[in-house]
């Protein structure tokens, strides 16, 4: 029986569309007690996750809809204390509701802009294409994101957001597929957790694009 391409967590950059080096990530406070949630369950903010800008100036988890307002991702973060006495921690994630009073203390997360990057993340079902021919002929087509949730630690819940590939069009979306992923993960393409490239198509930065193409 074939088993599944090993899933890899949200947003990669993978490179920039004019060949340019690694760009420079923006830091971003997340407000105190900020909480995420996905399908009204509670989640983390972790690296890959989507972003949007609140009207406050600081980053929340980039809401799905029409139009969606994605900005960015995250890519790592320069200040996470938690804990009783209020200590620095390296952290891949920033636990939901964390609450800070002071600068020192506050939450802070490094975002790349989702714009001029191409960026490599999971499809959501392996059923609405099973051959590399047919994920090929997306290139082109624009789809949404999806949140696949992921509980399976309880203590750490995900967003895990993933291409929602059932909804490929030639309208609009929130990502143009601009490629298939050349990774090794890419081990067969009837398996679910197939990797594509993607560039934003609608977007919160300047200037604001909802429509898409």
């Amino acid at each position: 029986m074939a088993t599944d391409n090993v899933h890899r967590y949200g947003f990669r950059w993978v490179g920039s569309a004019d060949g340019s080096c690694y760009p420079k990530p923006r830091e971003f406070l997340v407000a105190s007690a900020y909480q995420a949630t996905v399908s009204a369950t509670d989640v983390d903010l972790n690296i890959g996750d989507p972003v949007q800008l609140a009207s406050t100036g600081t980053l929340e988890l980039g809401a799905t809809g029409n139009p969606s307002i994605f900005w960015g991702v995250i890519v790592g973060f320069s200040n996470v204390k938690v804990g009783l006495p209020l200590k620095g921690r390296k952290f891949s994630r920033l636990p939901g509701g964390t609450t800070w009073t002071t600068e020192e203390n506050a939450s802070k997360v490094l975002v790349v802009p989702f714009g001029g990057n191409i960026w490599e993340i999971d499809c959501d079902d392996k059923v609405t294409a099973t051959t590399l021919s047919a994920y090929r002929a997306f290139i082109g087509e624009d789809c949404n994101m999806t949140f696949a949730l992921d509980i399976t630690d309880t203590d750490r819940p995900k967003a895990d957001p993933k291409l929602d590939i059932s909804d490929h069009n030639a309208t609009e979306g929130d990502f143009r597929i601009v490629g298939v992923s050349q990774t090794a993960l890419n081990q067969d393409f009837a398996s679910a957790n197939v990797k594509l490239l993607v560039m934003i198509n609608e977007t919160g930065e300047p200037p604001f694009v909802t429509a898409g193409i």
